[in-house]
């Protein structure tokens, strides 16, 4: 029997389409902002387009694509000031405060083109979602050690070389560890009038006795330079008045640096009344060096702050913070406030009156992390007043931080009001500058009369480097119509106006923009209708083509 055409094609076509697979494409963009000074955001947009073909038996399926718009992008801004204050006592203590506020503005705006096959119709959907999320997390942690103790080391007695400054003298005391191989030292100063004999010119002895115990130096002074040994021995009934009172956590050293900040019994039964008895050794040295008073203490407990750590009471006085200061922010709302976040407001020289300029541009009762964003960004209530101006009231605190993390001005909005973006979504806002978003890029799409084109179009046509160009080469086919909703999944796909030529070219020419992405996912192009018009089968109807490519797949 002679074989009919249709058994020709088909065996052709099994051979000429068993090496073909349908291919998904994927296209990815990826944006990488970083703004200044200490603002670190990144954005990352990543589209992908994932293509899932059903093998249908009958040739006379139809396809569906179904196309779905995501485009991601994260802001991440990360600001992390730092605040180190030195308190000076015996091994001069450390007071860190760490202040991180952490401005996370997350933007999400997501085509995911997803063209299922799916017969009977071609609808694309496209739903591209723009969410703005800026998480500000402001962590603070004030962090105090002068624990003076080293181990191996005995501070008792060595060397000693003075320097007279005016009325202070000021001592370096040096010795050697027990090994004998690793060398300490220790910085101190003393008023001149706690020796109104030195030794000048010749060897000789003088002495400082404090009720901790007594220092015996042993040298000369030339000029207003000393040097020589020492002995320091400590007294008995103080050590053990100490050790009863309830101090804990005593080193060997601790006595010699009692001694240094001339610790007296009176103040350690202040600090007791004043509820801290039992207190480490390290902190006791601390509060005494920085002269922490019972008045500094009580000050505190008469507007709400009782039972203050004793690490917190030294960061409190080594960054002058008073209770006046703290005070102050109570007239706008801000009462109880943690004592990490008073130290956090002081270490970034946050005022009461800072807090009032937001409230004279509208801003009240901004939340404490945010406001520590704020000045961590350095937003004045000029910056923000310039948004109101803009017409941006009422803008959120965190969209404000997302805005100054990313230099965005109000200059920068009213250039958008221009080509008619007018009450535009700080989170669109936000998206347009991580994107890198141009009033002149908006321009371009309005001179081939895209007009009106929503803000999360933009968004998408950006992420995906769509072009004028690229929109005009399909209005040059003869698609005077070119919807922002359909220019997002041909570009996704990376559909050209060459594909499309190449079909007008066999004469399929009013091929609707909504069937090309159902073609390309399809696997059928030019070379493959012009492959299967050389077998003999011939149509005017591009879906009989999609249906032989799906069927035989």
């Amino acid at each position: 029997m002679k074989p009919t055409i249709f058994h020709q094609l088909r065996r052709g076509a099994k051979l000429a389409i068993a090496c073909l697979v349908l291919a998904a494409p994927l296209a990815k963009a990826q944006v990488v902002v970083t703004p200044t000074p200490v603002v670190a955001p990144v954005v990352t947009t990543t589209v992908t387009p994932i293509v899932t073909s059903t093998v249908t038996p009958v040739i006379t399926s139809t396809v569906t694509p179904v196309v779905t718009a995501t485009v991601n992008a994260e802001v991440n801004a990360i600001v992390t000031p730092v605040v180190t204050s030195t308190v000076n006592a015996m091994v001069t203590p450390v007071v860190n405060a760490h202040v991180n506020p952490m401005v996370n503005p997350v933007v999400n705006v997501n085509p995911v083109v997803n063209p299922v096959i799916v017969p009977p119709l071609v609808m694309p959907d496209i739903n591209p979602n723009v969410d703005v999320n800026p998480n500000v997390n402001v962590d603070v942690n004030p962090d105090v050690d002068v624990d003076v103790n080293i181990t191996g080391v005995d501070m008792t007695e060595g060397k000693w070389f003075a320097t007279i400054k005016g009325d202070k003298i000021e001592f370096e005391f040096k010795g050697k560890s027990d090994d004998d191989e690793n060398h300490w030292s220790s910085n101190e100063t003393f008023s001149l009038s706690d020796f109104p004999t030195l030794p000048k010119g010749e060897k000789g002895e003088f002495s400082l006795k404090r009720e901790a115990g007594i220092l015996v130096f042993n040298g000369k002074f030339e000029d207003d330079m000393g040097f020589g040994t020492y002995k320091f021995t400590p007294n008995k009934e103080f050590d053990d008045y100490i050790k009863n009172s309830g101090v804990t956590e005593i080193h060997e050293n601790d006595p010699f640096a009692w001694f240094n900040i001339d610790l007296k019994k009176g103040y350690v039964e202040m600090l007791a009344q004043n509820g801290y008895k039992d207190i480490a050794s390290h902190n006791l040295i601390a509060m005494s060096s920085m002269k922490i008073e019972a008045d500094y203490i009580q000050s505190f407990h008469a507007i709400g702050y009782k039972d203050m750590p004793a690490h917190e009471l030294v960061a409190l006085k080594s960054m002058k913070i008073t209770a006046d200061y703290v005070k102050n922010f109570s007239q706008y709302g801000y009462k109880d406030v943690p004592l990490h976040d008073i130290i956090a407001f002081k270490s970034m020289d946050i005022s009461a009156d800072y807090i009032k300029g937001f409230e004279q541009v509208g801003y009240t009762n901004i939340p404490i992390h945010d406001i520590i964003a704020f000045k961590s960004e350095g937003i004045t209530p000029e910056y923000v007043k310039g948004f109101v101006s803009a017409g941006f009231k009422d803008i959120a605190p965190h969209d404000i931080i997302a805005f100054k993390s990313m230099g965005i001005t109000s200059d920068y909005i009213k250039e958008f009001e221009q080509v008619g973006y007018t009450n535009i979504a700080a989170h669109d806002i936000v998206a347009f500058k991580s994107e890198g978003i141009t009033p002149e890029y908006v321009k371009g799409f309005m001179s081939i009369g895209m007009k009106d084109i929503a803000a999360h179009d933009i968004i998408a046509f950006k992420s995906l480097d769509i072009t004028p160009e690229y929109i005009k080469g399909f209005i040059d086919l003869g698609y005077t119509e070119v919807p922002a909703h359909a220019v997002i999944p041909l570009k996704s796909m990376n559909i050209t106006p060459e594909f499309v030529s190449g079909f007008q070219k066999l004469g399929f020419k009013d091929i609707p923009l909504h069937e090309l992405p159902a073609l390309k996912s399809s696997g059928v192009t030019p070379e493959y209708v012009t492959e299967m018009q050389q077998k003999g089968f011939k149509s005017d109807n591009l879906r009989k083509y999609m249906d032989m490519k799906n069927a035989f797949n």
